[in-house]
């Protein structure tokens, strides 16, 4: 692993498979971010988020953002197309992540997912706020 990890960050990454760990050096958030729920059990059957955030790429805030199944943010953004990883939070806990091709982590498991409402106002505000 490259000297740029804290030894916090190294202890995290052995946690991992070889060839996760080894996306590290390219996607460091995403697999710092499979560590941090590697081994926890998928989502018990039944489990409905109330905050859903989902991200395209190494970003700080979501691009999509859903609280108690109402669109309440969505980033549209010319990297999207280009991203090569994802990753879906549910209520503060990483349940998805993957990159390139390869998926990191999987906690789905039996999530029942909302129908999600979608207020024009907010995505027509999504979308200047993009464009700015």
């Amino acid at each position: 692993m490259s000297q740029e990890f804290s030894e916090y960050e190294l202890e995290q990454i052995s946690k991992l498979p070889m060839d996760i760990a080894l996306l590290a050096n390219k996607y460091r958030i995403d697999v710092l971010n499979a560590a941090e729920v590697w081994g926890k059990p998928p989502f018990y059957k039944g489990y409905k988020p109330e905050i859903i955030d989902i991200y395209y790429g190494n970003i700080d805030t979501p691009n999509v953002f859903i609280l108690n199944g109402e669109l309440k943010e969505y980033n549209i953004s010319s990297n999207d197309e280009k991203s090569k990883s994802l990753s879906v939070m549910f209520d503060g806990q990483w349940a998805y992540i993957q990159v390139e091709k390869t998926i990191i982590i999987n906690r789905l498991g039996g999530v029942i997912l909302p129908e999600v409402i979608v207020e024009p106002s907010a995505l027509i505000q999504s979308i200047l706020n993009t464009g700015n």
